[in-house]
């Protein structure tokens, strides 16, 4: 059966707008009315087509236009399916706006208010069925200028995911740790000169490994544990994420192309399921230069998401990676959920969310956890 979904936004000063008592008759279902970010969120659903109203929307429209509201509407069917717009970030009307408007022009209406708290606001969508991503593109590209995190997700039943596993360096922890490690030493200018090797295609991942490892050859193994307690130090909203994930049943990992001794330190920390890197080689106390074993590079770490998949009794489908270079590429496609940390363009443009301003506590708002854990909203949210 065809339906028409109506929405108003106000100014939060300007407060609600009525509709005309011939409009009101029809409402079958009032889904917002509620202050927002700033606004008033006013949405219905009403069993007719958008032109048995007509004369009604465009009357509303005028009047809405002399008093700085925003009226829109779209036809709907049985056919169209729910999904989450989230918005993370400080509070700001004209982020709202954008994201509606943009979202409206991809047949997308707003529904009820699923979480509003500080800085998350989560909402129902209503629109098409079918991938996205390229609704989430377009709703980054209107929202450009504005500090803030956004993104249209599905509404995934509590146990669809059974994995999260992210990156490391400058993702779960701040530094990128083979550097902070050359610094203390000394080396910081030979092991960046071949890490640009590296990025300019000269070396690939295991080489430039190698070759920088090469470099701490004779240096005692407790720099490390200096590094750990002097500049080691989570990303923000780190321990948030894992407890997010945990509370919804989801185990945790690290793999890196870092070292064994980070990442354990990481999995004591944070209660980490699992944890992956390379080996350093430590005779006497001192490292060697060597790593051992094989390389945790790029393939490497899809190859660790599929495998703890099928120790989980599941699929990548079924689980979420997180990372910001390149080396993470591969991970992030072949996981059900990819998302981009702080990334670089190529990274962000393959990956199905992107949090640029956020910390990693973003994550657990693109996928419904922190909504999942409030039971219950007033008709008012205050920001």
């Amino acid at each position: 059966m065809s339906s028409t979904r109506l929405a108003i936004l106000s100014p939060a000063a300007r407060g609600p707008m009525s509709l005309p008592a011939s409009m009101g008759q029809l409402v079958a279902e009032v889904e917002s009315h509620q202050e927002v970010w700033g606004c008033w969120l006013q949405s219905w659903d009403m069993p007719v087509t958008a032109g048995e109203i007509a004369p009604f929307l465009d009357e509303l429209s005028r009047q809405a236009l002399h008093q700085e509201r925003e009226v829109i509407w779209a036809p709907m069917s049985s056919a169209d399916s729910a999904v989450r717009l989230v918005l993370h970030g400080t509070a700001q009307p004209e982020a709202l706006r954008r994201a509606l408007t943009t979202l409206h022009l991809q047949n997308f209406m707003p529904g009820r208010v699923l979480h509003c708290q500080d800085n998350d606001l989560a909402l129902i969508l209503h629109g098409p069925r079918g991938p996205l991503s390229a609704v989430n593109h377009r709703l980054i590209e209107a929202l450009e200028g504005i500090a803030l995190d956004v993104a249209v997700s599905p509404l995934w039943d509590k146990g669809h995911f059974r994995l999260l596993l992210t990156d490391m360096d400058s993702t779960l922890i701040s530094i990128e740790c083979i550097d902070e490690l050359a610094e203390h030493l000394g080396l910081r200018r030979q092991v960046a000169a071949i890490t640009e090797r590296s990025m300019a295609g000269e070396l690939d991942f295991q080489t430039s490994l190698r070759e920088r490892v090469r470099l701490l050859a004779g240096t005692p193994a407790s720099s490390i544990d200096t590094i750990i307690r002097e500049r080691l130090r989570l990303n923000p909203g780190a321990r948030e994420l894992v407890a997010a994930a945990k509370s919804q049943g989801v185990e945790v990992g690290v793999v890196s192309g870092g070292f064994t001794q980070f990442t354990r330190h990481l999995q004591e920390a944070l209660d980490l399921d699992y944890a992956f890197a390379n080996t350093l080689e430590i005779i006497q106390g001192q490292i060697t230069g060597q790593v051992l074993g094989d390389i945790v590079d790029a393939a490497a770490k899809a190859d660790i998401l599929d495998l703890l998949a099928i120790g989980l009794g599941t699929d990548a489908s079924h689980c979420i990676a997180l990372g910001d270079g390149a080396n993470d590429l591969p991970m992030i496609r072949k996981a059900g959920i990819g998302i981009a940390y702080h990334a670089k363009a190529a990274v962000r443009a393959q990956a199905d969310f992107q949090i640029r301003y956020g910390g990693l506590d973003t994550a657990a708002a693109y996928l419904g956890w922190n909504t999942a854990r409030a039971s219950h909203f007033g008709q008012h949210c205050d920001t």
